[in-house]
């Protein structure tokens, strides 16, 4: 078991100095990770906000252990090629610590800027680039003509990027563009539509759904609860590792930045 630092981009935790503090103060306390959220506009809006990639780039710079990334980026509004650059650039830049993880996005952050958040778009958007950012990674020649998408006679330096891919389930959004992807994120909200801890259970059958949408059989799974403000003892740890987690992340939305440096220096449960 691995354990991240996952962050949103705003409010709080929209000053730039705030995160790259904390991903050092993690990096020094044993923690593996450091993700953060990747959204242009909260629900509610609460300024400031920051960009992930410039952030995740100082970070990058300040740290040489840790890894990082942004989770997830919603690649339905961004153009694959922009994205497969920017990916391998930061890979490069951080000396190969980079996990990108990917998603269709939230209505809101797109319907705000005029963009259609229809979930069936979102989702055939989500498949199609995912499969072309894959191809620009690949270091081979890339021709591809879909239906939101085009790519003549291009041909990207390779660069190894562990992709993750994430939605809600039991949708078919977490699996969705699960083929050939390195990971999975998936995310599960109770009834009253709060976000919650899947279960030993659910997880074992996330892993399948992920597996047989043909992402690796012996790729990441990462899960996390906001409503969860300390890390899980190492029996529970063990419980969930055996169904297949191998990442905990540690959520900061419900803590203060103060809050959460404690968190940090206190270390990972395995350490």
């Amino acid at each position: 078991m691995r354990y991240g630092i996952y962050v949103p981009s705003f409010g709080s935790y929209g000053d730039p100095g705030v995160l790259r503090d904390l991903a050092i103060a993690a990096e020094a306390s044993g923690w593996h990770g450091f993700f953060m959220w990747d959204l242009i506009t909260p629900d509610e809006y609460d300024p400031p906000v920051a960009d992930p990639w410039v952030v995740l780039a100082a970070i990058a710079q300040a740290t040489t252990t840790i890894q990082l990334g942004p989770m997830v980026v919603p690649l339905p509004r961004r153009r694959p090629a922009k994205l497969a650059l920017e990916a391998s650039t930061l890979q490069s830049l951080s000396g190969g610590r980079l996990i990108l993880g990917l998603g269709a996005g939230v209505g809101w952050d797109y319907a705000r800027f005029g963009e259609s958040p229809r979930r069936a778009e979102l989702a055939a958007r989500l498949d199609e680039g995912s499969a072309l950012l894959h191809a620009l990674l690949s270091g081979e020649p890339v021709d591809h003509a879909g239906t939101y998408y085009r790519a003549t006679d291009v041909r990207f330096p390779p660069a190894a990027v562990p992709v993750w891919t994430s939605g809600f389930w039991p949708r078919k959004g977490p699996v969705r563009a699960a083929r050939g992807a390195d990971g999975l994120f998936p995310q599960i909200r109770d009834e009253a539509d709060d976000f919650r801890l899947p279960t030993p259970d659910e997880v074992r059958a996330i892993r399948g759904e992920f597996v047989a949408a043909g992402g690796r059989s012996d790729g990441d799974l990462a899960i996390w609860s906001p409503s969860e403000k300390a890390a899980p003892d190492a029996r529970r740890a063990a419980e969930y590792e055996d169904a297949g987690v191998t990442w905990w992340f540690q959520d900061g939305s419900e803590l203060s930045p103060d809050e959460l440096h404690a968190r940090v220096a206190a270390g990972p449960p395995s350490s």
